[in-house]
């Protein structure tokens, strides 16, 4: 179950299942966690291990919550059971990361001090996991793997009012990721998005008409984030171009990837750091570099698993 967390990462460029998806944060925090198991240090490990489990309790288990209740009270009973199913895996990661952590904690040596710069690096790693979903409804998970799929079978069927419907029931959905995500954890800049998610749905449900011969254009809307104007993200020191070419351009970087074919590399901004992936789809992750964003600087190199 580890090892298949790990490899994650790369799911924005992949297209995956719904329950991947919400997992991505606990796979993220997990790249801190193997660093801190190599290096020694339980205090820091704890904390991840503890922040894995936080991203399982504050993001998976609502959005995992969301799902169930629209199918269950739209009677998709397969959709239902395969939710049912993946919340007894995210109880199981979750119990996990706890009983790491209690482990960790017993073990740990690490000072307050530092202690207390790790938990403000993990706020600024929240801080940036929490909207994530939400903002990315339309591009994976629920959307992308059961409304387009709906949709497309009620457009073959000229139901446009299904389809309408079903965009509404999305636009319904995203609101309450909002809701129940950000905003539950007092990140009130996201009440403005929520609310016009939910006037969105109103209005889809108002064009809705069973003498619809088309697709409106105010379909489009919300799948295009043009519901409301972006907000402000972590800004960050670096540019990904410039972290990339930090990590590409790293001599054990060079040597970790130069047997494999069809690499690529992703950067993502945690918060108060870079990691950077690099994969391809036959043997998944085959290094993660860690840059600091002030000095951008490789702090820490993972090697695939296979290799360690």
């Amino acid at each position: 179950m580890r090892k298949v967390v790990l490899l994650f990462i790369s799911i924005l460029l992949i297209l995956p299942r719904p329950c991947d998806a919400i997992l991505e944060g606990t796979a993220n925090a997990n790249i801190f966690i193997r660093i801190y198991k190599q290096r020694g240090d339980f205090g820091r490990l704890a904390l991840w291990h503890e922040t894995a489990a936080e991203c399982l309790n504050l993001i998976s288990i609502p959005m995992n919550n969301i799902a169930h209740n629209y199918y269950k009270n739209s009677g998709y009973e397969k959709w239902m059971e395969r939710t049912e199913k993946e919340a007894l895996e995210i109880q199981e990661q979750r119990q996990f990361h706890l009983e790491q952590a209690k482990d960790a904690w017993k073990k740990s040596k690490t000072s307050e001090n530092v202690l207390k710069t790790e938990r403000e690096k993990i706020a600024k790693f929240m801080n940036t996991w929490l909207p994530h979903y939400p903002d990315r409804f339309y591009n994976f998970g629920v959307y992308a793997t059961f409304f387009k799929e709906q949709q497309e079978r009620a457009e073959l069927r000229k139901d446009y009012k299904r389809v309408l419907k079903l965009e509404a029931d999305a636009a319904e959905m995203c609101a309450m990721q909002y809701d129940k995500i950000p905003i539950a954890y007092g990140l009130k800049e996201y009440v403005e998005k929520r609310d016009a998610y939910l006037r969105h749905a109103t209005l889809l449900r108002t064009l809705a008409k069973p003498t619809l011969r088309k697709l409106p254009t105010e379909i489009k809307i919300g799948k295009n984030g043009q519901l409301q104007k972006p907000i402000k993200q972590n800004v960050t020191q670096k540019t990904k171009e410039t972290i990339l070419n930090i990590a590409k351009t790293n001599l054990r970087i060079k040597s970790l990837i130069s047997d494999h074919k069809g690499v690529r590399e992703y950067a993502w901004f945690q918060g108060f750091a870079w990691t950077v992936s690099f994969y391809n789809h036959g043997w998944g992750n085959l290094a993660i570099a860690v840059i600091d964003d002030k000095t951008g600087k490789i702090t820490d190199i993972l090697e695939d698993e296979q290799q360690e």
